[in-house]
């Protein structure tokens, strides 16, 4: 069959600090599943083939990458089967749209849509859209399936474990998941010669800090806590699943010498959970010789991190870590299920800053019940991560999140309709111009403030105890260099700044 993937271009509410054009990993491994099943695939990855253009997109966003317009002119037009992935819930208004319009151009393509806002909501996400198949969850195995059946002749989706179909009447059936794949070796690489990969290398773009060419990977898949705010349960499972440590540096190295990579970002959920395995993984660095730098810039938990395992990250080339204790209160880490000892992050940080690597730390506040004096504990927690040693912190408003357990408890509790009021109200967790609350204790207006003041109290205990680090991260910044997330952070706004807005639809920016 012939199938075009796609990544749409990204939504980024303007008063973002952070955005992460990220080379797109889930539709590359999609993509060599697909290709090594004998199907003739092609990428559209719409952000990659243009990354210096943005347009005017609606509720004061921009939409970064190809236009619409663009977009379904890269389909070829003999394509049988168009998948698209759909990542952030957020961007799911101009996903659907991208999708009608698709569908209104291909109207004999099977349509298929895949990622965690299908999986957390499939009947309204092919419901609402011109989207044939929802692919739920881990996908290779599953888009495989269905596309062989599709070329095969015998394609029946009521028979297809892991997707959700339109029947005839228009409605969505959901079908059983299909059972994670235990063997993450055995999934084909990803296909990054079908991606406008040097586009991102060339800038040093990814999902960390910019320390030269970098390669997303992923060591591990799944998390094994159920975070009642983290859609992961849905997504994944908790099931933490490791891959083999010398069948992934095989494929590092392999990167190395094809793409000249000087770092990899790992965007394992949870990467590091077995002592045993990080120290494996670090020492066959050192025995294969290998030389790059390595940052697990989406968070990982703190616990299997002590002096040992520090000091083995660190000389294996870790740089920057990014820990997620989410709350400093007993009460609010209980109610969230979130299973960490704050005194043990503490340790752990302290222990990662005596190695000089880079801390970064996420706090939510606004959790539905969360009172003044939690906050005010979760202020304590800031102030002692910020005199460990932290470098950075993110304080995100919470936002019930599809595929969340805390999702379906306020949506079953509270009635919430998923519009696009509700889908553009996600952007809360990280555009503090448009704070939202959750919480019965706090207005909008307030929490905004809370935040606020949160990150005051860091980045000013920080500076109180190492005063050398402000100055540093100017001179850095002045110098085009990044070493912190608060450095890329800056630059990535500098850098948009710097780019000319094009009207949505126009083509003048390709």
């Amino acid at each position: 069959m012939k199938i075009c993937l796609i990544k749409p271009s990204i939504v980024v509410p303007a008063h973002n600090l952070t955005t992460m054009f990220t080379p797109p990993l889930g539709l590359a491994y999609i993509a060599g599943s697909l290709r090594g099943a004998g199907h003739d695939v092609v990428v559209v990855d719409a952000l990659g083939e243009s990354l210096d253009t943005r347009h005017e997109a609606r509720n004061d966003c921009f939409l970064y990458g190809l236009s619409p317009e663009e977009t379904l002119g890269r389909i070829p037009a003999d394509t049988d089967i168009i998948g698209v992935s759909i990542g952030f819930s957020f961007e799911w208004p101009f996903c659907r749209d991208l999708i009608n319009a698709i569908r209104e151009k291909f109207p004999k393509a099977l349509i298929i849509g895949g990622g965690e806002h299908v999986t957390a909501v499939p009947q309204q996400s092919l419901e609402d859209s011109g989207m044939d198949i929802g692919v739920l969850g881990e996908g290779e195995e599953t888009a495989t399936v269905v596309a062989n059946a599709y070329r095969n002749g015998n394609f029946d989706p009521a028979l297809i474990d892991g997707i959700a179909y339109k029947s005839a009447d228009g409605k969505a059936v959901v079908n059983e998941r299909r059972a994670r794949q235990r063997n993450l070796d055995a999934i084909p690489l990803p296909a990054w010669d079908l991606v406008p990969l040097e586009n991102y290398l060339e800038r040093g773009m990814g999902f960390g800090v910019n320390r030269g060419r970098s390669m997303p990977l992923l060591g591990s898949r799944g998390c094994p806590y159920q975070c009642t705010f983290c859609s992961n349960p849905s997504m994944w499972t908790t099931r933490w699943i490791a891959r083999d440590a010398d069948l992934l540096l095989d494929e590092m190295q392999h990167y190395q010498d094809t793409y000249g990579i000087q770092n990899f970002d790992f965007y394992d959920l949870t990467a590091i959970v077995k002592k045993s395995w990080i120290v494996d993984f670090c020492n066959k660095i050192e025995e294969r010789g290998m030389t790059f730098t390595w940052q697990l810039p989406s968070g990982t938990r703190s616990e299997a991190i002590d002096e040992e395992v520090s000091e083995l990250l660190h000389r294996s080339g870790c740089r920057n870590l990014s820990y997620s204790p989410e709350s400093g209160s007993k009460g609010v880490l209980q109610r969230i299920k979130k299973k960490i000892s704050t005194d043990s992050v503490i340790a752990s940080i302290a222990s990662a800053t005596r190695q000089k690597m880079y801390v970064k730390s996420n706090i939510i506040f606004g959790f539905p019940g969360e009172t003044l004096k939690e906050v005010l504990e979760s202020y304590v927690f800031i102030a002692r991560m910020a005199i460990a040693g932290a470098y950075d912190i993110a304080i995100w408003a919470f936002s019930p999140y599809p595929g969340s357990e805390l999702f379906n408890q306020i949506a079953e509790e509270k009635g919430l309709v998923l519009d696009d009021a509700y889908y553009d109200s996600l952007r809360s967790y990280a555009d503090t111009s448009r704070t939202l609350s959750y919480s019965e204790h706090f207005s909008d207006k307030t929490l905004k403030k809370l935040r606020w003041i949160g990150t005051a109290l860091f980045y000013g205990t920080a500076w109180l105890v190492r005063p050398t680090r402000p100055f540093k991260m100017v001179w850095n910044i002045m110098h085009d260099h990044q070493e912190t997330r608060s450095e890329m952070a800056l630059s990535n706004v500098l850098r948009r700044n710097r780019l000319k807005t094009y009207p949505t639809g126009t083509e003048d920016g390709a």
